[in-house]
């Protein structure tokens, strides 16, 4: 058996690798191998799970012991001395050796951490005198003939003296890789191309175990269905025309397309506009027309879940097809259907009720026509460091990839991320359209400076004015903020200290509407907030509501988040986030008359700049650049932004971090995968859970989490903490179903502070439940979020 059966549906181990063989031979018809490699890994799809057919794993499948034997490196030394044997005896050893090194590597890993080939040496020792050899060898000689031809010999006996030789065999191989690749003098590109081509045919292989379980079919645009979309984009922009930015971003989009048009053939495409002006929706005008070259997919990367999910929404409506979400929060089976015409979230929530149990596959192998990812999942794709992460990558050859704000990136990995991006794009043969405001250098990073694709504010067009002001506390702001009479303002602050103190210090108005945003409040609270805060301003240009709107907030506005103020203070932080920032003032061009005014100097605490949660060296580049005059206009800041990377690039190029790509070629693999694309060394943090009641508010509840809380029937944050305790009805579920609790659960999670966390739960509590409840409800506020004094907390920030 390969897997326990289901009511009297028996799966056979040998049904299974014939299936997992079928599997590679369909994806060699479109990969770019040699034959002999091509049946290297056919005979890896037949061997990986040859451990199954141990005595004691089938007792374990059974039901008749809990210990699960490691099967794997079982397959992994089985493949090994079936392809050791099979290039010995053909004389094609010297020019595949390594093709036998890293895919003997490959089987060893696949269903877990993906290591170097280095590991390869601690593979030995699994005893084959407990599989059925006679009967084993029988059914391989019948599927692979050439086997007996060659008189290779399969028998525990063979396998097991063989075993004796293989750490030599390995040690000798790995020696002569490091030869070859010290003769030949590979370029650092070269290398990533080495690397990279190895984890395409990881992929294949991982894809072959899992497809044959249930097959994943790749869904596709066909030329016909382009043509719908670019229709179907014509109307979606047709839509806002009483907008009164509609005829500016429309002259901005003509621009870009006939830039376009003048370079067209590049890989690589950097959409330069203005915050506001509309770069999804170019973009997709942009990918529309690069599809004519042959490409067939979309994959939409955004660094964070607020704008991944906003423009999710606003892709599905422009093109008319469903896009398919995969993040740590998306539901399962979102966009398994394609149609023409508007999408709604309704639609997806039908999708998902529909959905079977293989549908997670279906996502997390990038299968739909329109894939919305995240930073963090595409960094597992270029560097998986699991197996399963490797599935994102099987259909990813002819895609257009967009990649959303890639200046938020950790500038420590952003030339690494590009190396490996670049040798995808060689592979797979890809095109990828960079958008933003502020856009990082390329460098390091790219063999050849993308193409610029890029519209600037003119003065006609400028929506706001920077103002550089003096230094002010906290009582400042609030004495700032008490005296402007716009209908609404926000102010951006570095801590979540600083946002709840100003707010606190605010005087309550009966005419003024006030709102906190941070990011010690759970996610359901947060989005919950910004639909208030949204359709307050709403309310507001309808001339309903209160006469002004306040908002208090960490840099949660900053990206991502599609709402327009007409003042702004913000606390002095680095260039790239001040523009971004700006990015939310007069965003639609509503204002009246004149522009929208972001105020911005120096926020102190106790005489000391709240800037230190950026680094020394960036405040200063950035203030060498903004103080030189106090008034800055929209236009200007494109230049200003170039201005300060070059100059951040200049002192500290981030190079070091292309080392480990030397690693990785001498077997350290996990020096790649363990980069992440966001800097978390901020401090260690523990998970709460906190019991927010959304019943007072749940018309601002999202549709995704009202189908979840219906699905499972919750009236109470404290029905949600029952059911986490209750581990044993949790195990009894299917998989998607616990990944449908877990989704709904972590809306009610806080990662917090250690120092904090452990003030508000007992260290016992930790270890015993993992993620405990805050039993005190006055320690949680519907307004404010998690309460805390200032000695309590680190500055964090977002």
């Amino acid at each position: 058996m390969a897997r326990p059966t289901e009511g009297e549906k028996i799966f056979y181990l040998s049904k299974h690798l014939e299936g997992a063989r079928s599997q590679v031979c369909s994806f060699l018809k479109t990969m770019q191998v040699n034959k002999t490699t091509g049946f290297l890994l056919e005979i890896a799809a037949v061997s990986h799970d040859v451990g199954k057919a141990h005595h004691d794993w089938q007792r374990y499948i059974r039901g008749k012991t809990s210990s699960n034997p490691n099967h794997a490196k079982c397959g992994a030394i089985f493949f090994a001395y079936l392809a050791y044997h099979f290039l010995q005896n053909t004389g094609l050893w010297e020019q595949h050796q390594f093709d036998w090194l890293f895919i003997t590597r490959d089987i060893a890993d696949h269903h877990g951490i993906l290591k170097g080939f280095v590991e390869n040496e601690g593979l030995s020792s699994n005893s084959f005198v407990r599989i059925d050899m006679a009967g084993l060898a029988n059914w391989l000689y019948e599927v692979f003939p050439e086997m007996r031809e060659i008189g290779i010999g399969i028998t525990a006996e063979c396998i097991n003296d063989w075993q004796n030789d293989y750490e030599d065999i390995v040690t000798d191989t790995i020696y002569a890789f490091y030869d070859r690749e010290e003769a030949a003098a590979r370029s650092l590109d070269e290398q990533m191309d080495v690397l990279q081509q190895w984890r395409n045919h990881t992929a294949k292989l991982i894809a072959a175990d899992r497809f044959d379980i249930e097959h994943i079919k790749d869904q596709r645009f066909a030329v016909s269905d382009w043509l719908k979309v670019a229709k179907n984009i014509r109307e979606f922009c047709s839509t806002g025309k009483d907008c009164s930015l509609n005829q500016v971003r429309s002259r901005a989009q003509k621009m870009i397309m006939a830039q376009w048009e003048q370079n067209r053939g590049h890989s690589f495409y950097v959409l330069e506009m203005p915050t506001g002006y509309g770069k999804t929706v170019t973009a997709l005008k942009l990918a529309n027309a690069i599809a004519r070259e042959g490409f067939s997919k979309i994959i939409y990367v955004a660094p964070y879940l607020s704008i991944l999910e906003q423009n999710a929404g606003d892709i599905s409506n422009a093109t008319g097809y469903q896009s398919m979400q995969h993040h740590s929060m998306a539901l399962l089976g979102a966009g398994r259907k394609k149609r023409a015409g508007p999408t709604s979230e309704e639609k997806i929530l039908d999708e998902n009720e529909n959905t079977d149990k293989f549908s997670d596959l279906f996502v997390q192998s990038w299968a739909n026509p329109i894939v919305c990812t995240s930073f963090v999942q595409m960094m597992k794709a270029v560097f998986p460091r699991r197996a399963q992460e490797t599935l994102r990558r099987v259909y990813l050859h002819n895609a257009i990839i967009i990649i959303d704000e890639p200046q938020i990136m950790d500038a420590a990995v952003w030339n690494l991320f590009l190396k490996g991006l670049a040798s995808l794009e060689r592979i797979c043969n890809l095109k990828v359209i960079f958008c933003s405001a502020t856009m990082p250098p390329f460098t390091y990073g790219l063999l050849t400076k993308p193409t610029k694709l890029m519209v600037q504010s003119c003065k006609s067009d400028n929506r706001y004015q920077i103002k550089v002001v003096d230094p002010i506390d906290a009582e400042g702001c609030v004495q700032r903020l008490n005296k402007i009479n716009e209908p609404s303002s926000a102010v951006i602050v570095n801590t979540i200290y600083d946002a709840c103190n100003i707010f606190e210090l605010l005087p309550q108005h009966e005419e003024i509407e006030r709102y906190l945003l941070h990011g010690l409040m759970v996610p359901l609270h947060k989005k919950m907030q910004i639909e208030k805060i949204k359709r307050a301003l709403e309310e507001q240009q309808k001339g309903l509501g209160r006469a002004q709107v306040q908002v208090i907030s960490t840099q949660i506005l900053e990206a991502g988040v599609n709402l327009s103020f007409q003042y702004m203070y913000r606390a002095l932080p680095i260039l790239p986030s001040l523009t971004q920032a700006a990015g939310r003032v007069n965003r639609h061009k509503e204002k009246d008359e004149g522009m929208g005014t972001i105020e911005t100097g120096k926020l102190l605490r106790n005489g000391k700049d709240t800037r230190f949660i950026y680094s020394n060296a960036l405040c200063r580049l950035s203030d060498e650049i903004l103080f030189q005059k106090d008034v800055w206009l929209e236009e200007e800041m494109g230049e200003l932004v170039t201005t300060f990377y070059q100059h951040m690039f200049t002192e500290n190029s981030y190079q070091a971090v292309l080392q480990d790509i030397k690693k990785a070629m001498a077997g350290d693999w996990e020096g790649l995968s363990r980069h992440e694309v966001f800097d978390n060394r901020e401090y260690y943090r523990l998970p709460l859970f906190i019991p927010f009641d959304w019943i007072e508010n749940e018309d601002l509840l999202d549709k995704g989490v009202r189908f979840l809380l219906d699905e499972f029937r919750f009236s109470s944050p404290w029905d949600i903490y029952e059911l986490f305790i209750d581990k044993t009805t949790r195990q009894s579920w299917t998989y998607e179903k616990r990944k449908k609790f877990n989704i709904l659960f972590n809306q009610f999670v806080l990662q917090v502070p250690a120092e904090k966390a452990l003030k508000l739960a007992a260290k016992e509590d930790f270890l015993q439940k993992r993620i405990p409840i805050i039993m005190d409800d006055r320690r949680y506020d519907a307004e404010k979020g998690l309460r805390f004094l200032e000695d309590e907390v680190s500055d964090s920030f977002i």
